[in-house]
Protein backbone atom coordinates (compact mmCIF):
# COMPACT_ATOMS: atom_id res chain seq x y z
CA UNK A 1 0.00 0.00 0.00
CA UNK A 2 1.34 3.37 -1.00
CA UNK A 3 1.34 6.11 1.58
CA UNK A 4 1.95 9.51 0.05
CA UNK A 5 3.56 11.92 2.52
CA UNK A 6 1.82 15.14 3.40
CA UNK A 7 3.65 18.10 1.96
CA UNK A 8 3.65 21.44 3.73
CA UNK A 9 2.89 24.35 1.43
CA UNK A 10 5.84 26.25 2.85
CA UNK A 11 8.26 23.40 2.19
CA UNK A 12 9.39 24.68 -1.19
CA UNK A 13 12.79 23.02 -1.06
CA UNK A 14 11.39 19.50 -0.90
CA UNK A 15 11.50 17.25 -3.94
CA UNK A 16 9.21 14.23 -4.05
CA UNK A 17 10.40 11.32 -6.17
CA UNK A 18 8.21 8.30 -6.87
CA UNK A 19 10.50 5.34 -7.57
CA UNK A 20 10.15 1.64 -8.37
CA UNK A 21 10.64 -0.53 -5.28
CA UNK A 22 13.61 -2.26 -6.92
CA UNK A 23 15.60 1.00 -6.91
CA UNK A 24 15.32 1.64 -3.17
CA UNK A 25 18.81 0.79 -1.92
CA UNK A 26 20.61 2.42 -4.83
CA UNK A 27 18.43 5.52 -4.89
CA UNK A 28 18.77 5.93 -1.11
CA UNK A 29 22.54 6.05 -1.66
CA UNK A 30 22.12 8.62 -4.43
CA UNK A 31 19.90 10.80 -2.26
CA UNK A 32 22.35 10.58 0.65
CA UNK A 33 25.19 11.71 -1.59
CA UNK A 34 23.14 14.57 -3.03
CA UNK A 35 22.06 15.69 0.44
CA UNK A 36 25.67 16.09 1.56
CA UNK A 37 26.12 18.72 -1.15
CA UNK A 38 22.69 20.40 -1.12
CA UNK A 39 20.22 21.54 1.51
CA UNK A 40 17.24 20.50 -0.60
CA UNK A 41 15.28 17.63 0.97
CA UNK A 42 14.72 14.71 -1.39
CA UNK A 43 11.76 12.59 -0.27
CA UNK A 44 11.41 9.17 -1.98
CA UNK A 45 8.25 7.08 -2.13
CA UNK A 46 8.79 3.44 -3.14
CA UNK A 47 6.22 1.03 -4.56
CA UNK A 48 5.57 -0.86 -7.77
CA UNK A 49 5.73 1.27 -10.90
CA UNK A 50 2.09 0.44 -11.59
CA UNK A 51 0.94 1.73 -8.20
CA UNK A 52 3.03 4.87 -8.50
CA UNK A 53 1.87 5.64 -12.04
CA UNK A 54 -1.76 5.30 -10.99
CA UNK A 55 -1.14 7.59 -8.01
CA UNK A 56 0.50 10.18 -10.27
CA UNK A 57 -2.41 9.96 -12.70
CA UNK A 58 -4.79 10.62 -9.82
CA UNK A 59 -2.89 13.76 -8.88
CA UNK A 60 -0.20 12.68 -6.42
CA UNK A 61 2.29 15.59 -6.18
CA UNK A 62 5.35 13.75 -7.47
CA UNK A 63 8.12 15.87 -8.96
CA UNK A 64 10.07 12.97 -10.48
CA UNK A 65 9.12 9.43 -11.49
CA UNK A 66 11.66 6.60 -11.75
CA UNK A 67 9.81 3.69 -13.32
CA UNK A 68 10.88 0.08 -13.83
CA UNK A 69 9.40 -0.03 -17.29
CA UNK A 70 8.61 2.17 -20.27
CA UNK A 71 4.85 1.47 -20.77
CA UNK A 72 3.80 3.11 -17.49
CA UNK A 73 5.73 6.24 -18.43
CA UNK A 74 4.23 6.16 -21.93
CA UNK A 75 0.80 5.96 -20.30
CA UNK A 76 1.46 9.15 -18.35
CA UNK A 77 2.84 10.85 -21.46
CA UNK A 78 -0.36 9.97 -23.31
CA UNK A 79 -2.33 11.49 -20.44
CA UNK A 80 -0.32 14.69 -20.77
CA UNK A 81 1.10 14.37 -17.25
CA UNK A 82 4.69 13.81 -18.35
CA UNK A 83 6.45 15.34 -21.33
CA UNK A 84 8.49 12.98 -23.48
CA UNK A 85 11.24 15.59 -23.68
CA UNK A 86 11.58 15.40 -19.89
CA UNK A 87 12.09 11.63 -19.86
CA UNK A 88 15.38 9.78 -20.16
CA UNK A 89 16.05 6.02 -20.01
CA UNK A 90 18.90 5.57 -17.55
CA UNK A 91 19.04 1.99 -16.23
CA UNK A 92 18.76 -1.60 -17.37
CA UNK A 93 18.31 -4.83 -15.45
CA UNK A 94 18.38 -8.58 -15.83
CA UNK A 95 15.76 -11.12 -14.78
CA UNK A 96 16.94 -14.05 -12.65
CA UNK A 97 15.59 -17.24 -11.14
CA UNK A 98 16.48 -17.44 -7.44
CA UNK A 99 16.02 -19.87 -4.57
CA UNK A 100 16.59 -20.03 -0.83
CA UNK A 101 17.92 -23.58 -1.21
CA UNK A 102 21.70 -23.23 -1.39
CA UNK A 103 22.12 -26.94 -2.20
CA UNK A 104 20.61 -26.63 -5.65
CA UNK A 105 23.15 -26.38 -8.49
CA UNK A 106 23.28 -23.38 -10.79
CA UNK A 107 21.79 -23.86 -14.26
CA UNK A 108 23.80 -22.28 -17.06
CA UNK A 109 21.06 -22.16 -19.69
CA UNK A 110 17.59 -21.19 -18.46
CA UNK A 111 16.16 -22.70 -21.65
CA UNK A 112 17.14 -26.16 -20.40
CA UNK A 113 14.95 -25.91 -17.30
CA UNK A 114 11.71 -27.86 -17.02
CA UNK A 115 10.09 -25.64 -14.41
CA UNK A 116 7.42 -28.17 -13.45
CA UNK A 117 10.17 -30.66 -12.54
CA UNK A 118 12.28 -28.03 -10.80
CA UNK A 119 9.41 -26.68 -8.71
CA UNK A 120 7.68 -30.02 -8.11
CA UNK A 121 5.08 -29.06 -5.48
CA UNK A 122 6.81 -25.81 -4.50
CA UNK A 123 5.67 -22.31 -5.42
CA UNK A 124 7.46 -19.48 -7.18
CA UNK A 125 7.09 -15.81 -6.25
CA UNK A 126 7.10 -12.88 -8.68
CA UNK A 127 5.46 -9.52 -9.11
CA UNK A 128 1.84 -9.28 -10.17
CA UNK A 129 1.88 -10.39 -13.79
CA UNK A 130 -0.82 -7.98 -14.93
CA UNK A 131 0.71 -4.74 -13.67
CA UNK A 132 4.02 -4.96 -11.77
CA UNK A 133 6.90 -4.69 -14.29
CA UNK A 134 8.96 -7.50 -12.72
CA UNK A 135 5.90 -9.74 -12.89
CA UNK A 136 5.12 -8.73 -16.46
CA UNK A 137 8.66 -9.57 -17.56
CA UNK A 138 8.57 -12.85 -15.61
CA UNK A 139 5.40 -14.04 -17.30
CA UNK A 140 6.72 -12.98 -20.70
CA UNK A 141 9.85 -15.06 -20.14
CA UNK A 142 7.94 -18.12 -18.97
CA UNK A 143 5.52 -17.86 -21.90
CA UNK A 144 8.45 -17.56 -24.30
CA UNK A 145 9.99 -20.70 -22.78
CA UNK A 146 6.63 -22.54 -22.97
CA UNK A 147 6.64 -22.98 -19.19
CA UNK A 148 3.85 -20.65 -18.06
CA UNK A 149 0.87 -22.97 -18.56
CA UNK A 150 2.58 -25.79 -16.65
CA UNK A 151 3.34 -23.76 -13.51
CA UNK A 152 0.93 -20.80 -13.52
CA UNK A 153 -1.07 -22.28 -10.63
CA UNK A 154 2.11 -22.40 -8.53
CA UNK A 155 2.85 -18.70 -9.01
CA UNK A 156 2.53 -16.43 -5.96
CA UNK A 157 2.04 -12.85 -7.14
CA UNK A 158 3.33 -9.96 -5.03
CA UNK A 159 2.44 -6.26 -5.08
CA UNK A 160 6.09 -5.43 -5.87
CA UNK A 161 9.36 -7.23 -6.44
CA UNK A 162 10.68 -6.59 -2.92
CA UNK A 163 7.62 -8.31 -1.45
CA UNK A 164 8.34 -11.30 -3.68
CA UNK A 165 11.83 -11.40 -2.22
CA UNK A 166 10.45 -11.36 1.31
CA UNK A 167 8.42 -14.48 0.50
CA UNK A 168 11.70 -16.29 -0.18
CA UNK A 169 13.52 -14.89 2.82
CA UNK A 170 10.67 -15.95 5.11
CA UNK A 171 10.65 -19.35 3.35
CA UNK A 172 7.01 -18.97 2.40
CA UNK A 173 8.15 -20.06 -1.06
CA UNK A 174 11.36 -21.67 -2.28
CA UNK A 175 11.72 -20.00 -5.68
CA UNK A 176 11.34 -16.55 -7.16
CA UNK A 177 11.84 -14.58 -10.35
CA UNK A 178 13.21 -11.12 -9.64
CA UNK A 179 15.66 -8.54 -10.93
CA UNK A 180 19.38 -9.26 -10.76
CA UNK A 181 19.82 -6.06 -8.76
CA UNK A 182 17.44 -7.37 -6.08
CA UNK A 183 19.17 -10.74 -5.87
CA UNK A 184 22.46 -8.87 -5.50
CA UNK A 185 21.26 -7.43 -2.18
CA UNK A 186 20.45 -10.80 -0.61
CA UNK A 187 23.47 -13.15 -0.62
CA UNK A 188 21.48 -15.67 1.39
CA UNK A 189 19.47 -16.27 -1.78
CA UNK A 190 21.04 -18.16 -4.67
CA UNK A 191 20.77 -17.19 -8.34
CA UNK A 192 20.03 -20.43 -10.17
CA UNK A 193 19.87 -19.01 -13.67
CA UNK A 194 19.65 -15.80 -15.67
CA UNK A 195 16.91 -15.27 -18.24
CA UNK A 196 18.11 -14.28 -21.69
CA UNK A 197 17.14 -10.75 -22.65
CA UNK A 198 15.28 -11.98 -25.73
CA UNK A 199 12.77 -13.91 -23.59
CA UNK A 200 11.08 -10.71 -22.44
CA UNK A 201 10.72 -7.02 -23.22
CA UNK A 202 13.80 -4.89 -22.48
CA UNK A 203 13.99 -4.01 -18.80
CA UNK A 204 14.48 -0.26 -19.00
CA UNK A 205 14.14 2.28 -16.18
CA UNK A 206 13.14 5.72 -17.48
CA UNK A 207 13.51 8.77 -15.23
CA UNK A 208 10.93 11.50 -15.80
CA UNK A 209 10.81 15.08 -14.59
CA UNK A 210 7.13 15.68 -13.91
CA UNK A 211 7.43 19.17 -12.46
CA UNK A 212 9.93 21.12 -14.60
CA UNK A 213 8.76 24.40 -13.08
CA UNK A 214 10.44 23.41 -9.81
CA UNK A 215 14.07 24.52 -9.83
CA UNK A 216 14.89 22.07 -7.02
CA UNK A 217 13.33 19.15 -8.89
CA UNK A 218 15.09 20.13 -12.10
CA UNK A 219 18.46 20.26 -10.35
CA UNK A 220 18.03 16.87 -8.73
CA UNK A 221 16.77 15.33 -11.98
CA UNK A 222 19.87 16.54 -13.80
CA UNK A 223 22.01 15.10 -11.01
CA UNK A 224 20.12 11.78 -11.11
CA UNK A 225 20.60 11.13 -14.82
CA UNK A 226 24.25 12.11 -15.13
CA UNK A 227 26.83 9.41 -15.82
CA UNK A 228 28.67 9.88 -12.52
CA UNK A 229 25.48 9.35 -10.51
CA UNK A 230 24.55 6.19 -12.39
CA UNK A 231 27.69 4.57 -11.01
CA UNK A 232 25.85 4.38 -7.67
CA UNK A 233 23.25 2.16 -9.34
CA UNK A 234 25.95 -0.02 -10.90
CA UNK A 235 27.30 -0.66 -7.40
CA UNK A 236 23.88 -2.13 -6.53
CA UNK A 237 23.70 -4.52 -9.48
CA UNK A 238 22.05 -2.33 -12.10
CA UNK A 239 23.27 -1.80 -15.63
CA UNK A 240 23.19 1.57 -17.34
CA UNK A 241 21.47 2.12 -20.67
CA UNK A 242 24.74 3.12 -22.31
CA UNK A 243 27.01 0.78 -20.36
CA UNK A 244 27.41 -2.95 -20.00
Amino acid sequence: MLITPTLALSDKEQVLIFAAASTKNALDAVIKDYSTQNEIKILPVYASSATLAKQIELGAPADIFLSANVPWVDHLIEKGIIQATNTKPILRNKLVLITNDQTLPKIKDVRSIDFSILLRNERVAMGMVSSVPAGIYSKQALVYLNQWDAISKQVVQADNVRTALQYLISESVNFGIVYASDAYLFPELKVLSVFDDFTHDPIIYPASLINPSSLEADLFFKYLVRHETLKFFEEYGFLTVSGG
